[in-house]
């Protein structure tokens, strides 16, 4: 975990960004009406998309352990919500599992289609934003992040910071995107 130790090392307002992105996030799923168990969901995804978001500017890469960690996490989080709201049961399953699938086969399909300028890593991300998301919610958040890539590339295209040859990193946009979706309560 070296990578988490040199980003809050280099970034030493990291933690104060993530206890903001947690406080405000917690007042507003409680204004949203969230379950508990959703509100902590989200807010373990925020944590750790934040983290990716700065690991992967910094070094272009998305460890596969912190992949490992947020998909273990949302495993036990996924029990804990089949067992407090069980009404729902199926229906929060078919979703994480749903959502992940959606994430990986488009993020796959792309890589396959982009000759692999897309990163695995981006792939792997997708599917575990998904299993976070869940099925209906993916789709949203895809669309909006890529929406935010796009638009920075265009405009450091024509600010002649980046060529059509360059490539980006995905994860800040996945964190900025995702985030700003749940903080609007999508």
């Amino acid at each position: 975990m070296d990578y988490i130790r040199e980003v809050f090392k280099e970034k030493r307002y990291l933690p104060v960004m993530i206890a903001a992105s947690a406080a405000a996030e917690t007042v507003l799923f409680y204004v949203y009406g969230y379950h508990w168990m959703k509100s902590v969901r989200y807010i373990l995804l925020t944590f750790f998309l934040i983290l990716l978001g700065f690991i992967d500017s910094k070094k272009t890469i998305i460890p596969n352990k912190i992949l490992v960690a947020m998909f273990a996490f949302r495993g036990i989080i996924l029990m804990g919500e089949i067992t407090v709201v069980s009404s729902w049961r199926t229906e929060m399953v078919k979703s994480a599992f749903g959502g992940m699938a959606i994430g990986f086969i488009i993020f796959l399909m792309a890589w396959f289609l982009s000759r692999r300028s897309i990163g695995l890593g981006d792939v792997k991300l997708a599917a575990v934003i998904g299993w976070y998301l869940g099925g209906a919610l993916i789709w949203f958040d895809l669309l909006f992040c890529l929406t935010l890539a796009s638009v920075f590339s265009l405009v450091q295209i024509f600010r002649k910071k980046l060529t059509m040859k360059d490539s980006i990193p995905l994860a800040p946009f996945f964190s900025v995107g995702t985030i700003l979706i749940l903080l609007l309560g999508f």
